[in-house]
């Protein structure tokens, strides 16, 4: 498609050169000013006198016997007819256009899935997409008979049970000197956002209820919400106790490290093993491995610890008595994993034991799903699942609109609070507010079309020409979409295939300009005997220029064919194909106008009645004959003022050589400039904007992205690691002509799921929790790495079935067994599932029908492992196991060298893992050459991290290419060597200056 959209688009521009350009011999329309009154043609025997005098040479094709163009013969003969079949034929393409691309609502394609499709990013980042969308569409299949289970498989939620929605609070301090928490009033200035919701009467029909733990006081009730004024207004301040454990930390800080293990230890005992490695201790008595008095010391301070922050309930109505006491006990607590949740969210990256200034806090408040509210709307949706999903969330749209909207907007605004500026966002909001933006940009688009309007009725003189000029120009689009998704069957439309509209605009604009400043000079420079002969020359003078230009124009966006990146050669196949059909709507649609013009239009005003004329005693043309007849012999007609400006004041200024060197020198010092800068060209170095940096919300972002350290309420990037697939098979793939085929993904043939294979993948699952070499590069969550591990809660549930413990998640007695592994003591055999039962089992462990995750309650176990277990109903087809990176996220795009950094080490682990030969193939053994680990993201953080280095590499890649075709085109244009190099090198410059400024 690639061959045939160069090949096509080319050989039309070509094609349509020849026409102009034929034919080859002299005649009347191509002879220069001084050459029309005496010139033989000794092979054609056709001597021309004068302009009135008739002449004959030897028809072609495309020229009549006079040397005028037939095809400009028969337009100035039937303009009305040609300027209306040419709109017809316009409108029905359109028409057609969108009976065909539209008939499936949005014609854009899916803007994710942007990529090398042979990096190896993007290999393996299919291999697992595709795999997990595939089994889980087999699965789908095999439980549809389950009438109990819901889309996805999971069973009905008990309201408001999951996280449906949160509403971030960012605050920013005013005064370096105090922060955010300097103060009683800055303190009670961000409780009054949270406020506004907490207490509402109708929160608690809304809110995230707690479904942790059942049976305790907080069971059902809404979820706190994640913020350190939870602290600040504790239900229970013991002054005392605390300034003391402050001080015991203070004087013990070196033992801070070693409280993390053993307490860590003590908590979970099954991470032990990994998290005492540092101290070498290999004994499962802790007294042998620590000091008696340390190990007391670590107890009593837990028992504090645990006695002071199940206080922290965020209920009194007034702050604390000593805001800096609890600030300073808080920069204690953060060095601390198993308590630093309560309040790490609060605090910026700069705040510390050293410095108690936090200059930035934030505060989530979640909201759940699925609500009472709702229930109508979701009813009503029926086998809808887009409206089923999207119920929810518009009634909790609807609720904050109505009811907090206003006051948020007061809140946020920089006068409100002396003491900070507080932003807001909220997933069911920024839709509107990005929805806004759009409509912003949307009126700016139009904006800048009337603004090419206006200039053009400004140039051309006329409304009439202005208004079939942008018209022109508005119809390349569908005319060019057309050809695009229709005759060469290109389905990827991309987003950014929208943006032709501005580059059509002002090239149209300028081929316009070009024209009538062709037809203007014709009256200048001729004396013509008949509009076909004037319009002929007009013709031949601006369709040969533009056919270049244009031709140039399209092959340098074709030049985008080099990128590996579907979108950008989507996006240069789509702008070449407009610049293409504008070149032909110019030569035919607007040229048909300048005949319209010419007759009914031209020298007459409308005042009087002038434009109703019929006809005028003398035509334009034949007034323009007469004053070049009048003029006195040597003196030239004067042409518009850019002309005459050009002629008479910068082609003299541009001679005088003292001038030149001026420029010379002036030029180079800034050509060498933008070249040291240009040779700067990096990938990003910052995060993503795409906002206006003083937009709050923009703002709420940039202060997230770059001010908080992780934090374990934050979501981290899930990076998977599978077992059983291959990399995705891509025979047969090309986006362009089929955007939803990405490959096939492919498994390892019977794979031995046994005893080793599901013993070695816990080991990994808990190794990624509790090694302290992991500590920097998996996010921590209550002093565990943050795991997604199917086997922690598929092999008790085995254990459990199996040996008839009836643990029940009624009384939560089975949510202990699991999260305490106690599984792994209470069995007398191994606790793995035997491999001719593991299909039996994950069936059973993913139907039943009242089995939530107790590693993420409220969360069934399909939902919560829809991408970590392959299994397709009947078959397990591969595993998988998910870490959260500590540093990247699944939302925001970071610096490529961030990224780099971050991916090299999951790749560093991926390499181990394969060494280890943990699970493999019937086929195969231990010893056996083991087969590569998959590992990826799904959020495509990954794959963008290279798109940026594609980036850099293309745009350099393009431009020399560009500048290369521009130098053959010029070359054989003018045929000139060093006109060719000249203008090339001056190309170039413009490309470096606009490199150089960015």
């Amino acid at each position: 498609v690639i061959k045939k959209t160069v090949a096509a688009t080319n050989f039309l521009l070509l094609l349509l050169s020849f026409i102009i350009i034929m034919p080859p011999e002299a005649s009347l329309s191509d002879l220069d000013v001084d050459d029309t009154t005496n010139m033989k043609d000794n092979n054609n025997a056709v001597v021309v006198v004068g302009p009135d005098e008739q002449h004959t040479k030897k028809a072609t094709c495309f020229s009549d016997e006079r040397g005028n163009l037939k095809f400009v013969n028969l337009v100035v003969r039937r303009p009305m007819t040609m300027f209306f079949s040419i709109l017809v034929l316009c409108l029905v393409l359109t028409f057609l256009l969108g009976a065909l691309v539209f008939k499936e609502g949005n014609p854009f394609s899916n803007p994710e899935n942007q990529f090398d499709m042979d990096d190896v990013r993007s290999v393996q980042y299919d291999s697992l997409r595709l795999a997990s969308k595939q089994v889980q569409g087999r699965l789908d299949i095999a439980q549809a008979t389950d009438t109990n289970t819901t889309s996805g498989g999971n069973t009905a939620l008990a309201y408001q049970s999951e996280n449906g929605d949160v509403m971030y609070w960012v605050f920013e301090g005013e005064n370096d000197e105090e922060g955010v928490f300097g103060t009683v009033n800055g303190i009670a200035a961000m409780k009054e956002a949270l406020d506004l919701f907490l207490l509402d009467v109708n929160y608690t029909e809304y809110c995230q209820i707690n479904t942790d733990k059942k049976g305790s006081d907080d069971f059902g009730a809404c979820l706190l919400p994640a913020t350190a004024l939870n602290m600040y207004y504790a239900s229970e301040w013991d002054s005392e106790s605390i300034a003391s454990l402050t001080d015991e930390l203070a004087s013990n800080s070196s033992k801070i490290p070693l409280y993390n293990m053993v307490a860590i230890c003590i908590k979970q005992p099954s991470t032990c093993g990994n998290v005492l490695k540092p101290l070498n201790c290999t004994s499962s008595d802790l007294t042998e491995c620590i000091d008696a008095s340390d190990l007391l010391w670590v107890n009593e301070t837990t028992t504090k610890l645990d006695t002071i922050t199940s206080k922290w309930d965020g209920k009194s109505l007034d702050v604390i008595g000593n805001i800096t006491e609890a600030t300073e006990f808080a920069s204690y607590l953060l060095q601390i994993p198993l308590y630093k949740f309560h309040i790490d969210l609060a605090y910026d990256k700069e705040f510390s034991t050293e410095n108690l200034i936090s200059m930035y806090s934030r505060a989530i408040i979640p909201f759940g799903k699925p609500l009472a509210a709702a229930d109508d709307l979701r009813a009503a949706a029926g086998d809808d699942e887009d409206k089923y999903e999207a119920a929810d969330r518009d009634v909790l749209k609807t609720y904050i609109v109505d009811n907090f909207l206003k006051d948020m907007d007061e809140l946020a605004d920089e006068s409100t609070h002396d003491e900070l500026n507080s932003y807001y966002f909220m997933g069911a909001l920024i839709l509107d507010v990005l929805l806004e933006i759009v409509q912003t940009d949307g009126m700016l688009a139009i904006i800048s079309l009337t603004f090419v309007f206006l200039w053009l009725r400004l140039n051309v003189s006329s409304w009439f020409l202005a208004t079939v000029g942008i018209v022109e120009i508005f119809f390349s689009i569908p005319v060019g979409w057309f050809l695009f998704t229709v005759v060469f069957q290109i389905k990827y439309f991309a987003f950014l295939n929208s943006l032709s509209i501005f580059i059509v605009a002002a090239i149209g604009a300028d081929d316009i300009f070009i024209f009538m400043d062709a037809y203007q000079q014709s009256a200048r420079v001729k004396s013509w005997p008949d509009l076909e002969t004037r319009m002929s020359w007009v013709y031949r003078r601006t369709g040969t220029a533009m056919a270049i230009t244009s031709a140039t124009t399209c092959t340098a966006f074709l030049c985008t064919l080099i990128t590996p990146l579907v979108q950008i050669q989507s996006f240069g196949i789509f702008a070449a194909l407009v610049i293409l059909i504008d070149y032909v709507l110019v030569m035919t649609l607007f040229c048909t106008s300048v005949i319209i013009y010419h007759n009914k239009y031209e020298s007459r005003g409308c005042c009087g009645g002038g434009c109703w004329k019929k006809n005028l005693e003398l035509t334009p043309t034949d007034q323009a004959r007469i004053a070049f007849e009048e003029k006195p012999e040597g003196e030239e007609l004067k042409g518009d003022r850019i002309s005459e400006f050009f002629k008479t004041k910068m082609a003299p200024f541009i001679l005088n050589q003292r001038n030149r060197l001026v420029l010379f020198v002036v030029f180079a010092v800034w050509i060498g400039v933008a070249v040291w800068q240009t040779a700067q060209l990096e990938p990003t170095r910052e995060t993503e904007q795409f906002l206006n940096e003083d937009h709050p919300l923009q703002k709420s972002f940039t202060i997230l992205g770059n001010e908080f350290p992780t934090a374990d309420e934050d979501l981290g990037l899930p990076v998977h690691y599978a077992w059983g697939l291959r990399e995705v098979d891509r025979t047969g793939v090309a986006l362009l002509l089929d955007p939803d085929n990405f490959g096939v993904p492919r498994y390892i043939p019977d794979m031995r799921w046994d005893g080793p294979c599901q013993t070695g993948l816990l080991e990994v699952c808990e190794e990624f929790q509790s090694l302290p070499e992991y500590n920097e590069l998996i996010k921590r969550k209550n002093a565990l790495g943050t795991v997604s591990c199917v086997w922690e809660e598929l092999l008790p549930f085995y254990v459990n079935a199996s040996q008839n413990l009836g643990h029940q998640t009624s009384d939560g007695s089975y949510c202990e067994f699991v999260t305490g592994k106690t599984w792994k003591q209470t069995t007398t055999t191994n606790y793995t599932i035997p491999p001719d039962e593991l299909d039996g089992v994950i069936s059973d462990f993913l139907s039943s029908s009242k089995l939530r995750s107790c590693v993420e309650p409220g969360t069934s176990v399909r939902g919560r492992y829809k991408n970590e277990l392959g299994f397709d109903g009947t078959t397990l087809q591969y595993v998988s196991i998910s870490v959260e990176a500590s540093v990247l996220d699944p939302f925001s795009r970071k610096p490529e060298s961030v990224a780099r950094a971050e991916y090299d080490q999951f790749v560093t682990i991926q390499t181990k893992l394969t060494e280890r030969n943990i699970c493999y193939s019937s086929s195969a053994d231990s010893t056996s050459t083991p087969e590569p680990v998959i590992m990826t993201d799904l959020n495509e953080i990954f794959i963008f991290m290279n798109n940026q280095s594609i980036y850099v590499q293309t745009a350099i890649q393009s431009s020399l290419l560009g500048v290369a075709i521009a130098f053959v085109v010029l070359l054989l244009a003018t045929r000139k060597l060093h006109l060719a190099a000249f203008a090339s090198l001056s190309i170039a410059c413009v490309l470096v200056s606009v490199t150089g400024t960015m």
